[in-house]
């Protein structure tokens, strides 16, 4: 009798101990990026059945059965995947993922999921785990080469580049914008100039002067120059309305030649929309037109760069250009239970889990990435203490009950005496 009581108390004594050690785990892994917390729970383990019971009969009642249990034992150690706290950092490099998913690296051979997202940028270029070395790995075609565009990712190949240095080429001006007033005061003959700087095909900046003269009531017409060049504008006349808004046309088409060492090039002139006071209008008082912006820019080399909420990797070049380099592959689970960690804030893949569905974040039920932050562990110190002080009592309980055994075998061995 007593000695059953023996190893049932030892299992609890086993049961009880996991329990604090699961428990010393998560509140160890208290400030680990985005630690996982896990839980104990228990199970009863095998009866023994002394009365299976009986059906009622006749007169007599049914009997219950009765059954002496054996213990305890860990039934599982689960991972509990609730949020973290999102916490900035203000490095450019760091990232989180708000909802679910895990980014994903690999050494080549094997591969990992962590949501632990502070990376740096290798001698080799690549966005590697710093603990680990292990490269991050991309999806899709951002940051390969597209026509007209550049090309910072290798098409085939996952690894993550970061080029700091490597250059963007500059875009020639293709459409200069135009607001304004060109005053209704204004006799036949007289003419208001704006200049604004304009890339050519090289990259180079020229100063572009467009010129209104009133050629009409309610009409002007416009012609440019263009320094170390010449630039020509069809003789279109900009007609307005009576009351002062754009009639026709809505653009005007600039074309320059004669740059050394340039290409032709045109210009679309923006005028607005007409109807609108969008763009040029001839209303009375000063004239105030402009040239106010230009799609121009010169060449820049990658200097910084950042993570948006698509996962995108956004380079910032030095010409004030942005430009996605590439996008973290994000992968989700049917089971995230399921993974089996594998430290270094790494989990894998298990036939429990199943396997990793790839995509880009915020797509199919995947999380967004915050950018310059990083997620916190989700370890409850409360809680913890909790379950710090049950599994403690549960252990003190068990050892009384094997010492009240052993103190019930040494009375049988006194009777003997």
């Amino acid at each position: 009798m007593a000695l059953t009581a023996l190893f049932t108390g030892s299992t609890g004594l086993l049961t009880f101990s996991r329990a604090l050690d699961v428990v010393g785990n998560n509140l160890a892994n208290l400030n680990t990026t985005a630690y996982k917390v896990q839980r104990t729970l228990f199970k009863d383990i095998f009866y023994q059945t002394l009365n299976p019971g009986s059906a009622p009969a006749g007169n007599f009642g049914g009997t219950n059965p009765s059954q002496l249990g054996f213990g305890s034992a860990v039934g599982v150690i689960d991972s509990l995947f609730l949020q973290g706290s999102i916490n900035p950092t203000g490095r450019t490099l760091d990232a989180a993922i708000q909802g679910k998913g895990f980014f994903v690296v690999t050494d080549g051979t094997s591969t990992f999921y962590t949501r632990a997202g502070s990376f740096t940028v290798d001698a080799a270029g690549f966005l590697v785990d710093p603990i680990t070395g292990f490269r991050v790995q991309r999806i899709g075609t951002v940051g390969e080469p597209q026509p007209g565009q550049p090309g910072f990712q290798t098409p085939g190949v996952l690894n993550i580049r970061v080029p700091f240095g490597a250059g963007l080429s500059g875009v020639p001006t293709a459409n200069v914008v135009l607001q304004g007033n060109l005053s209704s005061t204004l006799n036949v003959g007289d003419s208001i100039s704006t200049s604004i700087q304009i890339y050519d095909t090289q990259s180079t900046l020229h100063a572009l002067t467009i010129t209104f003269t009133k050629i009409a009531v309610n009409q002007f017409q416009a012609s440019a120059t263009v320094t170390d060049g010449t630039a020509t504008v069809p003789p279109t006349p900009i007609v307005f309305d009576t009351s002062g808004l754009l009639v026709s046309p809505a653009t005007l088409t600039v074309n320059i030649t004669g740059i050394p060492g340039a290409a032709a090039q045109n210009i679309v002139l923006n005028l607005g929309t007409p109807g609108t006071s969008s763009g040029l209008t001839q209303f009375g008082g000063s004239s105030t037109a402009a040239a106010v912006t230009q799609d121009g820019f010169a060449s820049g080399t990658l200097i910084s760069v950042s993570f948006n909420q698509s996962g995108e990797l956004v380079g910032q070049f030095s010409n004030g250009r942005t430009q996605p380099l590439a996008q973290l592959a994000i992968a989700g689970f049917n089971n995230e239970a399921g993974l089996l960690r594998s430290g270094n804030n790494y989990y894998a893949a298990s036939p429990s889990s199943g396997e990793a569905v790839i995509g880009a974040a915020g797509t199919g039920g995947l999380g967004l990435v915050q950018g310059s932050a990083l997620e916190g562990s989700n370890v409850d110190i409360a809680t913890e203490f909790a379950r710090l002080i049950i599994a403690q009592r549960g252990f003190q309980v068990n050892a009384r009950s094997i010492t009240a055994a052993n103190e019930t075998l040494q009375e049988l061995a006194n009777l003997i005496r």
